[in-house]
């Protein structure tokens, strides 16, 4: 059996700026990456990034959101720039690296980066657990936040193959109890 590890995507000040519960999503983020960290289970960030604009790094907009618990030196920083993370980034090569066949997933946008992400992951034929607390988007024109959330929560939960899954768990149901 292989590893865990926690993805936290995009959660960026310019993606989290209209985001659905983001004080709640975040403390649910930042709950989650204290507890990887606890059990010594890596943290990989990932940086979506466009060529400009408010998203062009280095922006004010691409920085990472102030209530988010930073990067630590022993966690990886992957910058991607389309929805899902394992395209043309050291990501899946980073998994390789710490044996991880177990990804926690939370961050933003639900119905983009995080949806695109964790189809990527199980397309790998990794087991993925999508923090149900801890991701989050924006209202469209279509669908209200919550409603975006469920659907693609839904959708995820049904897919399955003989060598990957997808389920769902909230922050407080992680298994990783605190390290004594």
């Amino acid at each position: 059996m292989g590893k865990e590890v926690l993805i936290v995507i995009d959660v960026q000040k310019a993606v989290m700026e209209n985001a659905y519960q983001c004080e709640e999503k975040i403390t649910n983020m930042n709950r989650a990456i204290h507890r990887a960290r606890e059990k010594q289970i890596p943290v990989i960030y990932v940086q979506h990034e466009y060529p400009e604009g408010p998203m062009k790094r280095g922006a004010e907009g691409w920085q990472l959101h102030p209530d988010l618990e930073k990067p630590l030196e022993q966690d990886a920083v992957i910058f991607k720039t389309v929805p899902n993370a394992f395209v043309h980034t050291s990501l899946k090569k980073t998994l390789d690296k710490v044996e991880a066949d177990h990804h926690f997933i939370c961050g933003a946008q639900t119905d983009y980066c995080v949806d695109s992400t964790s189809r990527g992951a199980f397309d790998h034929g990794y087991r993925v657990t999508l923090i149900s607390d801890a991701h989050t988007t924006c209202s469209n024109e279509h669908l209200t936040a919550d409603q975006i959330i469920e659907h693609t929560q839904h959708t995820l939960t049904n897919f399955w193959s003989e060598t990957a899954t997808i389920d769902l768990k909230s922050s407080h149901e992680l298994g990783w109890e605190k390290v004594k």
